[in-house]
């Protein structure tokens, strides 16, 4: 699972992830999609009163929009892959640490506050937003890494980024179990 503040790279590493076999877990939000995403590829796209809290292993609110992964999305992905990533924010990885300990890893994406702000800004983020997301990533202390963590890595480079973690799998897998 990749844990990290906007701007860390997690969306495009996950994009890179998939490309060499490990799906995505589509998580479900009550915004509305942008230009180019599809419901059922890049969230489920759903009206508030479609959703049951119960029904989730998280939920989180941001921007007034409620964004979450279900239950049932984790259990069709363990049930058909070996691997699969999610983005999630900290609260998400705790509680899905808490409800697949064995299944989870934690791979928390560092990045600095000012390549935070280029890459947002690159992105095409406004102002308004980046200075938001700064805030809501002082807030909730967004750029720190959270203790669970099984892997902590600066975001310097996709490509070393994703060779990292693929490493990091190969390493787990054929460690002996206890």
């Amino acid at each position: 699972m990749l844990v990290g503040p906007s701007g860390s790279g997690k969306t495009t590493v996950g994009y890179a992830l998939s490309e060499k076999g490990i799906p995505k877990l589509v998580t479900t939000t009550t915004r509305k999609p942008r230009e180019g995403e599809r419901d059922g590829v890049d969230y489920y796209f759903r009206e508030p009163d479609e959703l049951n809290p119960d029904d989730f292993i998280e939920q989180t609110v941001y921007n007034q929009r409620i964004y979450g992964l279900t239950k049932n999305e984790v259990k069709h992905a363990l049930e058909k892959y070996d691997k699969v990533h999610v983005s999630l924010d900290k609260n998400g990885a705790k509680a899905m640490k808490q409800a697949y300990p064995e299944e989870t890893l934690i791979i928390f994406m560092y990045v600095p506050l000012s390549e935070m702000v280029k890459r947002m800004t690159e992105r095409g983020d406004s102002e308004q937003k980046i200075s938001e997301r700064i805030d809501f990533s002082q807030e909730t202390n967004e750029l720190k890494p959270i203790e669970e963590a099984d892997l902590i890595i600066e975001n310097r480079s996709i490509e070393e980024t994703v060779d990292t973690i693929l490493y990091f799998l190969k390493q787990r897998a054929s460690a002996p179990t206890e």
